[in-house]
Formats: structure tokens, C-alpha cells, sequence
């Protein structure tokens, strides 16, 4: 059942812990980056910083998962978004992404979904925020059908 999003609807949203080993991962994965602020202590203290922080990346691949969780190909296929970094995120902190409709637009006859969204820590202090614009919703999602076919 494909879902139905009102102004004022809020999406189905989850959290997830982020460890070390996920910030020197994800710093590998995304482009292979010498030692810096997000994935070596003395970097970091040497750049002024406390200890590593998370990359915005770590943020804004959770806000990628909701929406496309959330409104399918509506969101991979033309879906657009801007967030400001807000809040540094640190090891062992727990992220949750939220995302609120704003807005419905008509584009081409089809609705155009906009979108508040954002990442909170354990300690509900927002972390990253913006706006997506989001496509018609759909259950269909090409992108895992066509790696399974």
C-alpha cells in the first residue's frame, strides 16, 4: 500500500547508534581520505576539535534512507534536498532522521511533496536541518528490482 502523506504528516522514522568503526568506515566507502577530523583522534585534537566528529554524510545518509523508505522512486528518481550541519555528532551518539510535510505542491499535475526534515540526538538537539522536495510516493523501488534481476 503505497502511503498517503497530508500537510503535517510525519514519516515512520528510526535510530540508529553511530560507532567509530562506522565513521572510519564511512570515510573509506565515500572516498578514500588520509587521517582527518572524522576518522583519527590526534587530527582532530591538532584541528582543534575534542575528538573525531561523525561527517555530515553520516547525517545526511540517514535522511536519504527515510525518504526513500518513505516515498520510494519519488524520492530516488528527482527528489531534492538542503540541510545545514548544526550540531557536531560524535561517536556513540544516536541519530534519529524526522521528516515532517510542509507542503504539497501540484508539478506537472503530479503532486510535489516538501518536506521539513532534520536529525535529532539522544538528547533531542536537532543536529542537521532543511527542506526536501519529494516526489508522488510509490512502493516501487527500480533501483533494488533492477540489482536483483
Amino acid at each position: 500500500m503505497v502511503p498517503v502523506f497530508q500537510v503535517g504528516s510525519n514519516l515512520s522514522t528510526f535510530t540508529r547508534e553511530i560507532s567509530f568503526e562506522d565513521m572510519v568506515e564511512f570515510e573509506q566507502v565515500v572516498w578514500a581520505r588520509d587521517a582527518n577530523a572524522h576518522n583519527d583522534a590526534e587530527v582532530a585534537k591538532r584541528d582543534g576539535l575534542v575528538k573525531p566528529l561523525a561527517s555530515g554524510q553520516t547525517q545526511m545518509a540517514l535522511l536519504h534512507e527515510l525518504l526513500e523508505k518513505s516515498f520510494g522512486d519519488g524520492w530516488v528518481y528527482g527528489g531534492k534536498i538542503s540541510v545545514r550541519y548544526i550540531r557536531p555528532v560524535y561517536a556513540g551518539d544516536r541519530l534519529t532522521p524526522h521528516g515532517v510535510v510542509s507542503a504539497i505542491n501540484a508539478e506537472n499535475g503530479a503532486p510535489q511533496f516538501v518536506l521539513d526534515v532534520w536529525c535529532e540526538n539522544q538528547d533531542g538537539q536537532k543536529t542537521a536541518a532543511g527542506t526536501a522536495h519529494v516526489g508522488q510516493p510509490t512502493q516501487k523501488m527500480s533501483w533494488i528490482e533492477g540489482a536483483q534481476a
